[in-house]
């Protein structure tokens, strides 16, 4: 049982939070608001956001694959697939798919900390979260749409402090971006695409042919 004086501190963080959301909500929308009252309250909101931001464990291999220009697939490596144990006690493990990474746009791929593969595993596993609900694969109900954001801001802040990079205001922008009614039109409206197959097609002498591997990111490292 919760004491009264808990429940009104966490009671009170729930409220400064709701607020600071409004407040960043306003300001986005406002043609009016400075560019320095905009960072001042997107810093402000983000380092509340981020201290009560928990975090969970990433474990297995990522291995991405180029199909064309800013689309790629991703398969799970069959000993170790990348896993990710949120703080809630859920368990993870992406299976294979087309992505793109983190759906950045182009103009703020330079800018520290927004490319789309910045934060690969958390982007694998967000757009997992999204294609488990459209083909409603085991577990989908345990996730919904505002989950789903927080998972990602979860998961994001459990690579940077492994990394022993913290930075609080890409992690609130991501989150922000993520819960935009865009996205939220796309986790309703989105459709089951076939996933891709579990090992790279066959060639013409039917040996497997060899992937274009971008990366591999071992989160056991």
């Amino acid at each position: 049982m919760v004491s009264p004086p808990l429940r009104l501190f966490v009671g009170g963080h729930k409220v400064r939070l709701r607020a600071c959301h409004a407040r960043w909500k306003a300001h986005r929308i406002s043609r009016y608001v400075s560019a320095t009252g905009f960072f001042l309250a997107l810093s402000a909101c983000s380092q509340f956001f981020y201290a009560r931001t928990p975090t969970g464990t990433f474990s297995g291999k990522l291995y991405v694959e180029w199909v064309a220009p800013n689309q790629f697939i991703y398969r799970p490596d069959s000993v170790k697939p990348l896993t990710y144990l949120a703080s809630d006690g859920l368990l993870f493990t992406p299976r294979a798919m087309t992505t793109d990474g983190g759906s950045i746009p182009r103009l703020f791929w330079s800018a520290p900390g927004l490319g789309p593969w910045d934060f690969g595993p958390g982007y694998i596993l967000h757009d997992w979260l999204f294609v488990q609900h459209h083909c409603r694969s085991d577990g989908w109900e345990k996730v919904d749409f505002e989950r789903s954001a927080s998972l990602l801001a979860e998961a994001m802040k459990t690579q940077m402090k492994k990394a022993d990079g913290e930075e609080s205001t890409v992690v609130f922008a991501v989150y922000q971006a993520v819960r935009s009614p865009v996205a939220k039109k796309l986790w309703d409206q989105g459709t089951c695409l076939p996933p891709p197959s579990a090992a790279p097609p066959a060639g013409p002498e039917g040996v497997a042919m060899q992937p274009i591997r971008v990366f591999v990111i071992d989160a056991d490292k």
